[in-house]
């Protein structure tokens, strides 16, 4: 199935697949890919979050729209793992950045150059989540994959175990699979960032609330967004409404 696909490059400028355009700019080399992974019919959430990413400083940002898995059947915990590693990893390996990759409920709050900081101390660094279970001094789940930066050298040894690894959730993946400190650390108090409250597409369109991250200004006010919002749609392992 071919997937729609929207990059922005510098000062804000539009390119599109379907109309063959050519952007106009340069990429910006030493800085980082920011990639927000989102689904067809879910657009207004993936462009709230890129405009907001673009005013934050961000010089080179691409959307990468997957196909609505959980409407094809696929049960939902395992939809992100999927779009993931089929659609936006070819992406990863094949550019020449470090990657900054976003789910599209992201809420920004610190500036670009708070995120290229952040993004430099590991491999792969976990940087907004919602919630951890510790087992012997260290993480055995963070719940979460909010914001994640990673390390274009850490991109073979990322291909290889998604490949050969069953598809499932990828929160779950991303922390037992990666060796804790060495290939992966998280960010303290639920990290830089946080999420709007939203019909969640995982949740089985259920409200879920959103969280502030640990830089956001005092008395912020979480934003809702309830685009793509999807009725109808049933996935395997739902629950009866």
């Amino acid at each position: 199935m071919i997937f729609l696909k929207t990059s922005i490059g510098n000062y804000g400028e539009h390119t599109n697949k379907h109309t063959e355009k050519k952007p106009t700019h340069t990429l910006k080399m030493a800085e980082l890919n920011a990639y927000i992974l989102s689904y067809e019919g879910n657009e207004a959430m993936a462009e709230r979050l890129r405009d907001q990413l673009i005013d934050k400083g961000f010089p080179n940002i691409e959307i990468v729209y997957a196909p609505d898995m959980a409407k094809e059947g696929m049960k939902r915990s395992k939809v992100v793992y999927h779009t993931f590693h089929k659609y936006l990893l070819p992406k990863m390996e094949q550019s020449e950045l470090d990657t900054i990759y976003f789910e599209d409920d992201a809420d920004i709050h610190s500036p670009y150059s708070k995120y290229k900081e952040l993004a430099s101390k590991v491999p792969m660094n976990r940087i907004a989540w919602w919630r951890k279970e510790m087992s012997k001094g260290k993480p055995s789940y963070l719940a979460g994959s909010t914001i994640i930066s990673f390390k274009k050298s850490f991109i073979p040894k990322l291909k290889e175990l998604m490949d050969k690894s069953r598809v499932q959730h990828i929160d779950g993946f991303f922390t037992k699979k990666f060796e804790y400190k060495k290939d992966w650390d998280f960010e303290p108090n639920k990290g830089y960032g946080g999420t709007t409250s939203h019909h969640s597409y995982i949740m089985n369109n259920e409200f879920r609330k959103g969280q502030v991250g640990m830089d956001a200004p005092e008395g912020y006010e979480i934003p809702t967004e309830t685009a793509g919002f999807k009725r109808g749609v049933v996935a395997e392992g739902d629950k009866k409404k």
